[in-house]
Order: structure tokens, then sequence, then C-alpha cells
């Protein structure tokens, strides 16, 4: 009896252990549906042992139960695919598994070493989160607002545009897939922009220089954002839906028919990458002091297809050095890929103002401004962008690009606004039954603003880039290029503004009181050319030395400009034969030509005798991964100073920046800035991030010395923190928090007071909640459903972001904030299906 009872207990606690695993199997294979044998089969974050598939691409591995895993499938001569699944007790997971074929200019063909392509750059940071993880992030609809959001570079929420080491916003390049791009001209405030550039959905990877970038990027003085979007592999898609963006996404390949499995021949394929984005601010601008009717759209419509025409059989050529050895050089299975992309956007922002009511000032004493308005504000930016690229690969060892562009902006700001304003004396004292209320009368007056704005500019270029690896031991690389841009401006500017605030509109020498009038047209056609040459030499294991000169010719300001450039990266510590810690230094010399808002005055004349702004940088960098917690993070900071010359003095309005082009100026800039990022909850990305910045200016011919910039922000400080449920990670939560010390700000149009007085700090913190539904589909079908609820600034801050000037009847001079939105909740959801 006793035996039998042991037996029973030895039967019982079998089924029980084998009621707490599970099986995950499956086959391995190809695009054209052959099995891959000898694949790595790794369960990520464990001490499991990796398996291999076998020659029929089989493989299995048994795991415990109710638990999420992440198994990696990574092979040589393939592509690399990571399953995420949820194992249920006693239950086989078939889950077959597509790795993408390799070419064989993306195979490792010469020893360890994988030839990078031509966004490769050491001197780039990487995005700390993935594109499709930013896209769940409050406000960021675009690689714009993420670097903003990264960089601490922003005090706008409602703005894609961010400042960098005490630059302005038009001193940052972005590109998406080396196509340059550009921003507004006449935008006045965050809100009338609309989307960011970028599409978040269509994007692979985002890279950004904050300086010390290469010769390989154009002509700015502060920094460069890389954009690349996606090669689809396979069908799939994104549906968003929410109060405030709306976007779908599509993409897939098709492959030709395989024409010989025995050889290396493989068939053509055209790919397609398409997006779509609607974006509203309506429900945001409701909350904003100045009510009224607002009437936001903001839509966008991008493309990128891809054609590879069918390949010939791979081959290879020999040639003896001259040590006797041989140098091996193949020829690639796809020698040529014909890209062509398409952008469309259009912006429409109307507002019909009725009422404003804003109280400022201090405890002790406070001031109250009411305005009644009628009339309409309307702006419009409509943009246009094509593109054809044909990329060819005679070997593994060049690569060629040709690149044509052509881009049009139609721009119209047109408004005409009249209001009537009260200015008041708010009652502060404590207990007092008028607490709160109106008291004395400072000020009463009327305004009106007038506009009628028209912008267009095209832009057409032609480029051609190369990259060409010198030995078989990949120790020299070049990359050279040579660019034309042709650019077209047609302006016509009529705007006025009258404020009446002593009873008369007509002053002392009975002309109209206009406080401000800008007429003026323009036309401008302008010529450049670019060239670079650009020398990667890999010095030893552990040092790499990238050199470089740009040249460019300016036809407009006739200048010949030559920015030589370098960066040193050593490699201080390395594990598996990576390297782990990295020591930069980069120095280099960085132009930035007047394109057409730097010639213009504030009353809309042109002075077109100006010299391209220059900046030198010097940077003392740290790249720092390490393991915490048995997980990955990386520590990025940089050291900076930087020289500027022949200076254009600017003063900025929200988003709006207008320069004096009839003054001159140097001046410097220096700080640090450090960032953290990495998985402080397992499976879950994270960041912080501190910059320090101390930037001043001289003005020439002047006696009042170095002063404070309009973008000298001493400190920012921003993060990213996400965390899940232990017992079920698909529950999230997040939480964004900006900081940032107070920009400079003046009276305007009075050029000597430009900086003379300090904006509040501005802080934000937005919280989010969030439900993934993974359902897994065995075909076709929705995978994942992500729904969140946001609260946008939750502690209900005040933030201004510009100032309106207001003068009593004693013609004392008030200083009205003009705040960013209240706290507001936001719901969306998220649908990926295949």
């Amino acid at each position: 009896m006793k035996h039998v009872f042991l037996s029973l207990c030895l039967i019982a606690g079998f089924f029980s252990a084998l009621a707490q695993s599970g099986v995950v199997k499956g086959k391995v294979k190809n695009e054209f549906n052959e099995p891959v044998h000898n694949v790595k089969v790794e369960v990520l974050e464990t001490e499991l042992l990796p398996r291999y598939s076998n020659e029929e691409g089989e493989y299995f591995v048994k795991l415990l139960s109710d638990r999420v895993y992440r198994i990696r499938f990574s092979h040589p001569t393939h592509d690399t695919s990571i399953l995420e699944i949820r194992v249920k007790p006693a239950f086989t997971h078939n889950e077959p598994i597509v790795l993408r074929t390799l070419n064989v200019d993306e195979q490792q063909i010469i020893g360890q070493q994988k030839p990078t392509d031509m966004n490769s750059e050491e001197q780039m940071e990487v995005s700390p989160v993935s594109a499709e993880d930013a896209s769940k992030i409050a406000l960021i609809t675009s690689a714009e607002r993420l670097v903003a959001a990264v960089t601490g570079g922003t005090n706008n929420e409602f703005s894609s545009q961010y400042r960098v080491r005490g630059g302005n916003f038009d001193e940052n390049l972005v590109y998406v897939n080396g196509i340059e791009i550009y921003r507004p001209f006449l935008a006045r405030s965050g809100q009338q922009e609309g989307l960011g550039f970028s599409n978040l959905n269509m994007t692979q990877e985002i890279k950004f220089s904050t300086g010390g970038f290469s010769a390989r990027y154009g002509d700015r003085l502060s920094s460069v954002l890389d954009v690349t979007y996606r090669t689809p592999r396979s069908f799939r898609g994104t549906v968003e839906m929410g109060l405030l963006t709306n976007s779908l996404h599509f993409e897939g390949a098709a492959l030709g028919k395989k024409q010989d499995s025995s050889s290396y021949k493989r068939p053509g394929n055209f790919t397609y990458l398409v997006g779509a984005r609607q974006f509203s601010f309506r429900y945001v601008l409701n909350s904003l002091e100045s009510s009224g009717n607002y009437q936001p759209n903001f839509g966008d419509l991008q493309a990128l297809f891809t054609y590879t025409p069918p390949a010939k059989k791979r081959t290879f050529k020999e040639k003896v050095q001259n040590d006797g050895s041989i140098d091996t050089v193949y020829l690639p299975l796809e020698r040529l890929k014909l890209t062509s992309y398409f952008a469309l956007s259009r912006n429409n922002y109307l507002f019909y103002p009725e009422a404003r009511v804003t109280t400022f000032g201090t405890v002790q004493q406070a001031f109250r401004l009411r305005v009644a308005a009628e009339g309409r504000e309307f702006t419009r930016y409509t943009t246009g962008l094509g593109a054809l690229m044909l990329t060819h690969r005679p070997n593994t060892r060049l690569r060629l690009d040709y690149t044509v562009t052509a881009y049009r902006s139609e721009e119209a700001e047109l408004f005409d606004v009249e209001g009537g304003y009260l200015l008041s004396e708010v009652n502060t004292q404590l207990g007092s039954d008028e607490f709160g209320e109106e008291t004395y009368t400072l000020g009463i007056g009327t305004l009106f603003n007038h506009a009628r704005n028209y912008l267009s500019i095209d832009v057409l270029s032609a480029q051609a880039r190369g990259e060409w690896t010198v030995d078989k031991s990949r120790r020299h690389r070049l990359f050279f290029g040579g660019k034309y841009v042709y650019q077209s401006i047609a302006d016509d500017l009529k705007e006025y503004a009258i404020k009446d605030s002593a009873k008369y509109l007509v002053d002392s020498t009975g002309q109209f009181g206009l406080v401000e009038y800008i007429r003026g047209q323009a036309f401008l056609q302008n010529n450049t050319y670019k060239a670079y040459i650009q020398h990667r030499w890999l010095l030893s294991d552990k040092l790499i030395l990238n050199y470089g000169l740009r040249a460019l010719y300016y036809d407009q300001t006739e200048e010949f400009l030559i920015a030589p450039r370098a960066q040193l990266i050593y490699g201080i510590r390395y594990v598996g034969g990576e390297p782990k810690t990295r020591l930069r230094m980069a120095a280099g010399v960085y132009h930035q030509p007047p394109l057409y808002r730097e010639f213009r005055r504030l009353d809309g004349t042109l002075n077109l005798d100006l010299k391209s702004q220059r900046s030198t940088h010097a940077i003392l960098g740290l790249d720092h991964q390490f393991q915490l917690w048995n997980r990955d993070f990386r520590f990025f900071s940089e050291l900076y100073y930087k020289k500027l010359d022949n200076l254009i003095p600017y003063e900025v309005q929200n988003v709006r920046v207008r320069y004096y082009p009839d003054r001159s100026a140097k001046g410097y800039a220096y700080g640090l800035d450090a960032r953290l990022h990495g998985q402080f909850i397992k499976g879950a990305d994270s960041w912080v991030s501190i910059n320090l910045l101390n930037t001043r200016e001289d003005i020439m011919g002047d006696t009042l010395g170095y002063l404070r910039r309009p973008t000298d922000q001493r400190f920012s400080l921003s993060f990213y923190f996400q965390d899940e449920l232990p017992i079920n990670p698909t529950f999230k939560s997040h939480v964004n928090f900006v900081y940032g010390s107070g920009l400079r700000f003046g009276p305007p149009q009075v050029f000597d007071k430009r900086t003379e007085y300090g904006y509040p700090s501005y802080q934000r913190v937005d919280l989010g909640f969030s439900k993934v539904f993974n359902l897994k589909p065995k075909n076709k079908g929705i995978e994942s459903i992500w729904a969140t609820l946001e609260i946008f600034n939750l502690f209900q801050r005040a933030n201004t972001v510009s100032y309106i000037w207001i003068t009593d009847l004693e013609n004392r001079q008030f200083a009205v904030p003009n705040n960013l939105s209240a706290r507001l909740l936001n719901f969306r959801v998220i649908m990926k299906f295949k």
C-alpha cells in the first residue's frame, strides 16, 4: 500500500509539473518558403542555453508557463527576428518564423567586420526609444518632437521645433532618407505648425547629433537629425484613433518568382510604405485663455516605393596584392535599387477670437486683462516634396547614390482682428471681501491687427553620394559627394497693427499710431554648390579617425566657404569584441548661409549685404554602455564649446524668429549634456536627460559687452519613465516630465532690450495608463490593440510661451503672458494588423 501511495504521488507530481510548463516550436523559413537550418534560438533574459534549428528548420523550446518570453532567432546570412510570446501551461505553441535573406553587401564577407551603410556615423546618437514606442508618448507625433523631448530643447508642447545648445529653430538640419526637410517660414505660434514632418509609423531609425557632426552632413550651425524610413519585408499596418490624432499606415513587399533554388539568383522585388495622418489641436486649444471658435485641421500623406530589378548570378573577382595576398571583391545580388518618395502636407489654422481673461502678477500685486475681440485669423501652409533615388552597387566595396528632389511650399497669413481691452488691478488682500476682484482700472483701449502675407518657395536639388571601402581589411573608407541646389523665393508682406491706449489714434505728429507696419515684396533666386570628402580611418582595433572637408559656394552672397571637420573615437572598454565604452573628441567649422528670413528687416525690406554665420565646435564626449540589474543601459555625455562669428542677432516671439540684418555680433556657447537610458523596469525603455548651458553674444559697435542670448536656457531636465504590472505586463503606465529654466525676452522691436527679462521656468508633467491586447492571429488580422488614457499637464502648470505688451493710461507698459495648455484628458487606440 505504501508503494502504491508513493507511485500515485509521483504521477501527480509529474502531471503537476507538466501543467506548469509549455512548449514553443515551429519551423524557420526564408521568404522563399525554404527551411533555414542552424538558426540560433535564444530565450532572452534567461539563463537557458541557446538551441539551433535542424536540417528541416525545426526548433523546440520548453519553458515555464504564465510568463512572457522574448525569443531571438539569428543566422549569419539572414536577418534577425524576435518573437514575444506568453506561454500557456500544458500547451504547445506552433510559431513559424520567417527570416529575410540578407544581400551579399549586408553580410559579413571579410573577417568579422560588417560593412556599414551610408548612414553609419559614430558621432550620431541613436534615439533612446524605438519609433514604435515613441509614438505612444503623449504629444510625440514626429521624430522632431521626440528629439525636443529627449534633449530638453523645447518650452512649447504645441511646437515640433527645438533649440540645440543656444541656437534657434533655424539652425537645425533635418533629413528623411537623406533628403533635407524645410519647415514653415511664416509660422508665428506652435499651434499653427501642425504635425512635424517625419511619420513615426514609417520610421525605422532616428539618429541625431547636437554638435560636432561629420562633413557628410550639411550647413547649419547647431545640429542634425537623420531619420530613416523602413524597407518593408511583409504586409503590416497601423491604425490610430484618438481625440487629437488619427492615422493610417500600411506597408508590404511583392517578391518575384524564384528562378533557380540551386543558384544565387534572386528575383526582383517591389516594396511600398504609405502613411497618412490627421491632427487637430482643437480639443487642446479650447483650454487656452483666448476663447473663441478654433478650427485647426492638419494632415499629410507620405509614400515610399522601392524597386529592385531581378538579380543576376552572384560573382566575385580576385586581385593579387603586392604582398602576395588575394583580395576578393564580391558583386552584390542587388546591384541597382530605385526609390521614389512623395510627401504632401496641408496645415490650416482658422480662429475666430471672442474673448480673453488673463490674471497675472505677484501675490503682492496682481493685474487682470480682459479682451473682447471679433474677426478671424487664418494661416495655411501647403507643401509638396518629391524625390527619386538610384542606388548603384558595382560591388560590395562601392556604393553610389543619385538623388533628385523637388520641394514647393505655399504659405499664407490672413487676419483681421479688432478688439477692446480693459486692464485692472486686482485685490490681493487675504480676508478681504473683495479678494480676487478688480478694484482699479489702469488702462482701456483698442487693438486692430491686419495681415495679408503670402510666401512661396521652390527648391530643386540634385546630388550624388558615394562610399568606397578602399582595402579588404576595411580600415580605410572614403565618403564623397556633391550637390546642387536651386532656390526661388517670392514674398509679399502687407501687415500692420494699431494700439490705442491713450484715447488717441493720431499721435503728436499727426500720424496714425501704428505700433507695427510691414510692407515689402521680394523675389530671390540663388544657386548653391556643395561638395564633401571624408576619410574614415580605422587606426587600430580601438581607435577610429573621421576627418573631412566640406566646400560650399553660395552665389547670393558670393561666398566660397571651406569647413574642415574631424572626429576621433577611442574604444576604452570592449566586451565580446564590441565597444562598450568610447571616448569621442570632435572639432569642426560649420557655416549657415542666409536663406531668406535673415535678409528681412522688421519693416519687410531686405538687406542683401550679408555673409554666412559661422560656428566652430569643440566637443569631448563619453559613451558608456553597461549592465544594471541584468539589463542594458547607456550613458551619453558631451562637454562642448562653440565659438560663434558673424552672427545675425534676432528675437524670438513664440516660434517666430525675427532677425536684425543691419546688426552683427560674435558670441560663444558652452555647457554639458548628459543622458541615461535603458530599462529601469524590465522590458520598458526609459530615459533621463540633463543639460547645462551658457551662451552670450556681443553686438559689434556697442559698448555693452557680452549679453545673454534669447535662447540662453541655463538648465533643463527631462525624463520619461515606464512601468508595468509584474503580474500582468500588458498593463503599463508612463510619466513624461520636462523642466526648463526661463529663456530671455524683451519689448518687441526694442533691440537693446531684447533679452532684458526672463520667462518663468517651463514645467510640465504628462501621465499615461495603457493596456495592450496581444491577439496573435495565425495568418492575417489584428495583431495587437494598444489603448491609453493620458493626462496632459497633470499639475495644471500655467506655462508662458510669449507676451503681449499693453500700455496703460499713464503710458506704462505691461507684459501680459500668453500661456499654454491647461490640464486635459486624452484617449487613444492603436491597432496593428498584418
